[in-house]
């Protein structure tokens, strides 16, 4: 890029005619920073996969060498279906671990002593709903209190 000063040059694009430029998702500057975070990692394993496929429509884009020795170009020619597993297991794991911690942080609102069926828990219940938590948190007051 150039400065606005600088009329003398051109600007320089950020891709080559050949390379579509990356595109970004706007997240709405409302989201909590907690939750534009576990946006990220979904897209940036949703990205990931979408490498592999196009790696095996077209290997020569391939850059970098893996673990086995040769390029990654050379292994998807050849159709090493090891990539696949690889790539489908790395995205399984970081899917899991992240829903893991979904699921952490929707459990973890504050318990409510408020019985069951009473005014105060149902209006317990309707903050936690329009807060993203569970309904039912361990630690609430059991339904059989006697």
């Amino acid at each position: 890029m150039v400065d606005a000063d600088d009329d003398d040059h051109d600007a320089i694009p950020s891709h080559t005619p050949q390379e579509k430029p990356a595109k970004r998702v706007r997240m709405s500057a409302s989201l909590d920073p907690e939750t534009r975070a576990w946006l990220r990692r979904i897209a940036m394993s949703h990205a990931h996969l979408q490498y592999i496929v196009r790696l095996f429509g077209r290997p020569e884009t391939a850059g970098g060498q893996s673990r086995e020795g040769e390029t990654y170009a050379a292994r998807a020619s050849r159709g090493d279906r090891t990539l696949l597993y690889d790539a489908v297991g790395y995205v399984g794991d970081e899917l899991a671990e992240l829903r893991q911690e979904i699921a952490a942080r929707m459990g973890s609102a504050p318990t409510t002593t408020a019985l069951p069926g009473t005014a105060d828990k149902v209006r317990t219940m309707c903050e936690r709903a329009e807060q993203g938590f569970d309904l039912f948190i361990a630690g609430d007051t059991p339904i059989d209190v006697r």
